[in-house]
């Protein structure tokens, strides 16, 4: 076997890819046999047509590791050509476009396992064998999926384009494609549109005859708000799209005879996915026509987005992100498909809170509240019971927790099992309920807490570092009002960074030896009664980073003064390698 090895490995050139990629296809075969096999089809391989030299066999020894994938994994790998160079692709929406072109197989699901997590293991097994290069999410970060982003290498990259060439599998206009040549007019299954503004205004779609099969389009233009109205208009001729993607378009009206350029959306039928990231977005009452929809995605949308009352038509819609807070409408109020698994951007005011209730399925929530306490309430009811949450995120605004109920419904909020990111502000809170853990029968899920203007009068930390999982706290503008705070030893087990910003009545500030074992990040501005640098900082030896941020001038010179001369608080955190001061 090793004289086979040394044989192959003669083949990569010197290059460290190929070696890599080599050494994962060998790791998945186990006998002499085997490494056998791949020794003559990497020789016959290497022998199609023209002899090739040296140079010629690295790609070659590359292109062997796509002949090589389960078949399954071939079409996964060569949907990757269709994002821009060097970039990050999010998994997330990735794993959603597989899914809606059908790549994506039922059978390869383990009993009741949700369809992203088979295209996670896809992904993953391309990882393993060095084709794509992954991110997974940092430690202790929620998240829906474990990985986070995936790349091609430069190599890898232009290997996956020259099959999926040769495959007919997509094609990519950009800059550098002469909008007449068959590059630009012939598209079998997905077309890719990357030009400029004065290209996308010349460009045509392909004739009716050139583009049946179409089942994917990804418009993604190399500057912002593009108009779109002249190629939403021609998008109407592709009835058989699964996937539509149109990013950075301006969907305003403007001359076109349509109340919106979308107006033609809901005669795509078949689509599965669709992502819109544009502006002036005005969805027609058609959408209700999707019955194949899985995805909807309007995050990133901005200026304006009305959404009509025919989400609960979809009943295959799975994945649902609903535009920024700021910028979207909804008249009447929404109600939604209750098979939903991903629930992004909810706002109480524009869809009906006890719809959520009803949603069995859901792994990922993020939402904003207002006002309503028995809307807050319902919600967290339902999302607190659910066994199949992974990440949910909250921001609450402009409540009033200063009485008996509101306290009550503050506790079920910070000591959730199942509530994660959490942001309350302009809410009247006066103090925190204390946490006991054994009232709970589950340890509080939060790790990121921010708090701005919440007016709390009693000293918060006693409530906060008893949280389990905390690792992200800032506490912003008017968030605590009183004059003294104190973080005791063996509190904030697991926080990472702690934020203190706008204490204006904050005069002394403890810490006590063994308070936050795992701190690394602190930042401290605009506390301006704040005296000086707790002595307890000095026993917190995970510390890597202080910033002091437009503090005033004799707190900054307790630390450094001018020409480097320390200050009388330096010794607190000498330890510390990176000491920032700014005004």
């Amino acid at each position: 076997m090793e004289e086979l090895g040394k044989k192959m490995l003669n083949n990569c050139g010197g290059l460290p890819l190929a070696v890599v990629v080599l050494g994962e296809i060998l790791r998945t075969k186990k006998t002499l046999k085997e490494w056998n096999e791949v020794h003559e089809n990497i020789k016959s391989y290497l022998t199609r047509g023209e002899q090739i030299g040296k140079e010629g066999e690295v790609p070659k020894i590359l292109a062997y590791s796509y002949y090589d994938l389960p078949w399954q994994l071939k079409p996964c790998f060569l949907y990757l050509g269709k994002f821009r160079e060097d970039s990050d692709i999010g998994v997330e929406s990735l794993y959603q476009m597989w899914i809606g072109e059908g790549m994506i197989f039922e059978n390869d699901r383990r009993g009741q396992e949700p369809m992203m997590d088979v295209a996670e293991r896809y992904l993953e097994e391309l990882a393993n064998r060095c084709m794509v290069e992954v991110k997974v999410h940092e430690e202790g970060k929620r998240a829906v999926t474990r990985l986070e982003s995936c790349r091609l290498h430069d190599l890898m990259r232009d290997m996956c384009l020259a099959k999926a060439k040769e495959e007919n599998l997509y094609k990519v206009v950009d800059h550098s494609t002469s909008l007449d040549s068959p590059l630009a007019i012939e598209a079998q299954y997905g077309l890719v549109l990357r030009l400029l503004p004065k290209d996308i205004s010349k460009y045509n779609f392909p004739p009716k005859e050139h583009s049946t099969h179409l089942r994917s389009l990804l418009c993604d233009p190399l500057k912002h708000f593009i108009p779109g109205v002249r190629i939403m208009s021609q998008v109407n001729n592709l009835k058989m799209l699964r996937v539509l993607a149109i990013l950075s378009f301006d969907m305003a009206s403007g001359s076109c005879f349509l109340k919106s350029p979308l107006g033609y959306i809901g005669n795509l039928i078949h689509l599965r996915c669709l992502r819109l990231k544009c502006q002036y977005i005005n969805l027609p009452y058609s959408l209700g026509n999707l019955k194949c929809l899985e995805t909807l995605d309007l995050s990133g949308s901005s200026r304006s987005c009305r959404i009509p009352n025919v989400l609960w038509k979809l009943e295959r819609l799975r994945y649902l992100y609903l535009p920024d807070w700021r910028w979207w409408d909804a008249h009447p109020k929404l109600w939604l498909s209750k098979q939903l698994e991903i629930l992004e951007s909810f706002d109480n005011r524009f869809c009906y809170p006890k719809e959520v209730c009803k949603l069995s399925n859901l792994k990922a929530f993020k939402a904003i509240v207002y006002k309503n306490l028995e809307d807050l309430e319902h919600i967290i009811n339902h999302i607190s019971n659910l066994d199949c949450m992974r990440i949910s995120s909250l921001r609450i605004v402009d409540f009033d927790f200063g009485n008996n109920r509101g306290l009550d419904v503050l506790s079920m909020v910070l000591f959730s099992r199942n509530i994660h990111e959490l942001e309350i502000g302009d809410s009247l809170c006066k103090k925190l309920p204390d946490y006991q853990s054994h009232m709970f029968p589950d340890p509080a899920g939060l790790t990121r807490l921010e708090l701005y203007y919440t007016y709390i009068e009693e000293d918060p930390i006693g409530t906060l570092e008893k949280l389990p999982n905390l690792r992200i706290l800032e506490l912003g503008s008017y968030s605590f009002l009183g004059r003294e705070m104190i973080c005791r030893s063996m509190g904030f087990p697991q926080l990472k960074h702690l934020g203190l910003r706008g204490l204006y009545n904050l005069l002394q500030w403890t810490v006590e030896d063994g308070a936050m074992p795992k701190l690394s990040s602190l930042w401290i501005g605009e506390c301006e009664e704040l005296e000086m640098i707790p002595d307890g900082l000095r026993y917190v030896t995970t510390l890597n980073e202080v910033s002091l941020v437009q503090m005033p001038e004799e707190f900054n010179n307790r630390v450094t003064r001018e020409k480097g001369q320390q200050g009388e608080d330096y010794e607190k955190i000498c330890h510390v390698p990176l000491v920032n001061i700014s005004s």
